[in-house]
């Protein structure tokens, strides 16, 4: 009985994500950047929906309100005074990005700029190792879907095997090029 009870643990154990130990626990006070959206922004949301959330213009350069598939990126000055980037193809917001200017938000299991590769593959299972399209090696990119090609995260490890970008949205999230 003892042996089913220790192995069904370390069955629950390995299928749990979980902070990194080495970053410690997660600021629950700022909102987490997840494959849905970043409090009060949420991926799908259109641009009408997105200024009304965030109570901010969103529109410089001028987003191409019913232009299917035109992309803009906006920046987002979060309550803490992180500054995300949010992708809108069309009025639809598709993606949001945290890079050095955003310190402070992290995803639900505590990984964010200036994380470990390590910490990433730490925290989250599936991880897909892909080659980085412009730095040379060892420079790469970490990919964690939550429904396969649809939504997820990317985490843009540089040369120093620090996160550089954390991209959270649909498909959009493999961009390279900003809209491209």
């Amino acid at each position: 009985m003892r042996a089913l009870a220790a192995a069904l643990g370390a069955l629950a154990l390995s299928a749990c994500q979980f902070d990194p130990p080495t970053q410690g626990a997660r600021d629950v006070s700022v909102p987490a950047l997840t494959e849905q959206g970043n409090e009060p922004l949420r991926v799908g949301m259109s641009l009408a929906e997105a200024r009304q959330a965030s109570g901010q213009s969103l529109n410089a350069p001028a987003i191409e309100e019913g232009v299917p598939r035109a992309c803009s990126q906006q920046p987002f000055r979060t309550t803490d005074g992180d500054q995300l980037w949010l992708m809108f193809e069309g009025d639809r917001l598709v993606r949001i990005t945290a890079g050095d200017e955003a310190p402070r938000t992290r995803t639900l299991q505590n990984v964010g700029v200036g994380s470990t590769d390590a910490e990433v593959r730490t925290a989250y299972q599936g991880v897909i190792e892909e080659p980085a399209k412009y730095d040379p090696p060892p420079a790469h990119d970490l990919i964690v879907w939550a429904e396969a090609n649809r939504s997820g995260l990317r985490f843009e490890v540089d040369a120093a095997g620090r996160v550089a970008r954390v991209h959270a949205g649909g498909p959009e999230i493999l961009y390279v090029e900003g809209c491209a």
